[in-house]
């Protein structure tokens, strides 16, 4: 059986605080995972989970911020509409890492937001042009599970840390 590759090398990692070396971990995860689950509450209090593109923060946005795009008139938009919040769910290729962002979610609707990130995408024709409306996630949740990184047995229990009012990660108890 071949030998999957660390996400982070243990050089990464080493002699850092727990909280710092827990967010360098997602991170490292996060950027190598071109696309995420959106999952929302459902009206009925369940839940949806879809596939949607991550793009990355802009200048000046805090590093935890993550965008992505998704029709004006989607069952998802007006589910962020009702809440608020979303949580993205990035499982690492490798299956050996998977980070979860969850916070508030503001639905952008300026021409540049969207424009900016179609870009990105394959729409060759522009048929997507004016159905599209921007997702700004600004994490105040991150759970993490990174073998090698996290708690073992991996997988077992709960790894979260959360983002106070002063902007400062902190690890919550399990």
């Amino acid at each position: 059986m071949e030998q999957a590759m660390p996400i982070v090398s243990s050089t990464d990692i080493a002699n850092k605080p727990e909280v710092e070396q827990l967010l360098a971990a997602a991170r490292a995860v996060i950027a190598e995972v071109p696309y995420c689950w959106v999952v929302t509450c459902a009206q009925d209090g369940g839940a949806h989970a879809r596939v949607v593109k991550a793009f990355p923060n802009e200048n000046r946005e805090p590093w935890w911020t993550r965008w992505f795009l998704t029709r004006k008139l989607a069952r998802k938009t007006a589910e962020i509409r009702n809440t608020g919040r979303v949580t993205l769910a990035f499982q690492h290729h490798s299956g050996n890492a998977y980070v979860s962002l969850a916070g508030p979610a503001e639905l952008i609707e300026t021409r540049s937001a969207v424009e900016s990130r179609l870009e990105q995408v394959d729409d060759p024709a522009g048929a997507l042009t004016g159905q599209l409306i921007a997702v700004r996630v600004d994490a105040d949740q991150i759970e993490v599970h990174i073998r090698g990184v996290t708690a073992e047995p991996w997988g077992h229990g709960r790894t979260l840390l959360a983002r106070s009012g002063d902007d400062v990660w902190r690890l919550l108890p399990s």
